[in-house]
C-alpha cells in the first residue's frame, strides 16, 4: 500500500510542468530622430590651421573638440543662452542653408576647409566649403560668403576662441604657414 501511494504521488509529480516561459519582451523602441541644432567644424590646411568641431544645441550646450593647432586639445562643454542659440538656429533658416549645394570650392584649395550640418526637425543637411574633392567645382562667391559669415557668427556667439586661438594665431590672424 505505501508504495503504491509512492507511485501515485511519482506519477503526480511527474505530470506538473514548468511555469511556461515569460512572454518576449516587447522590441525596443526605434531611437528618437536627432535633436535640432548646428555643427561646425574646421578643417586642416596645408599650413598650422586649427581643427576642431563645435556643436550647438538649441537649449544653449556647446560642445567643442579640438583635435590640433587649437589652444585647448579634447573636448569642452558649456553653454550660451538659449535665445542665442535659437537666434542662431533660425539665421541658418532664414539663410536658406537647406537650399545650399552639398560642396563648395574656394578661392584656393589648400585653405583650411568648413563644414557646416544643420539639423531640423530630425532632417540634417551638410555643406562643405573648401577641402578635398572641390576643386573641379564652379566656385560660388556669394556662398562661399555665406557659409563663411555662418562660421564666423557660430564662433563668435559660442565664444569658441578661448579654446581655439593660440597667441601665435591670434597675432598671425589665424592660420600660420
Amino acid at each position: 500500500m505505501e508504495r503504491a501511494r509512492l507511485l501515485l504521488l511519482l506519477g503526480v509529480f511527474s505530470c506538473v510542468h514548468a511555469p511556461p516561459p515569460a512572454p518576449p519582451s516587447p522590441p525596443a523602441p526605434p531611437p528618437p530622430p536627432p535633436a535640432d541644432g548646428l555643427v561646425l567644424e574646421r578643417t586642416a590646411c596645408a599650413g598650422s590651421c586649427p581643427v576642431y568641431s563645435l556643436t550647438l544645441e538649441p537649449n544653449g550646450h556647446v560642445r567643442f573638440v579640438g583635435v590640433r593647432d587649437v589652444a585647448q586639445v579634447g573636448e569642452r562643454a558649456w553653454r550660451i543662452e538659449p535665445l542665442f542659440a535659437r537666434h542662431l538656429l533660425g539665421e541658418f533658416e532664414r539663410a536658406g542653408f537647406l537650399a545650399l549645394a552639398p560642396r563648395y570650392p574656394t578661392e584656393v584649395e589648400e585653405f583650411p576647409g568648413l563644414v557646416l550640418s544643420f539639423t531640423r526637425a530630425g532632417v540634417t543637411h551638410r555643406v562643405q566649403l573648401g577641402g578635398e574633392g572641390t576643386g573641379e567645382l564652379a566656385r560660388e562667391v556669394k556662398a562661399e560668403r555665406l557659409l563663411e559669415r555662418l562660421a564666423t557668427t557660430i564662433d563668435k556667439l559660442t565664444s569658441s576662441a578661448r579654446y581655439v586661438e593660440t597667441d601665435s594665431k591670434k597675432k598671425n590672424g589665424g592660420c600660420v604657414e
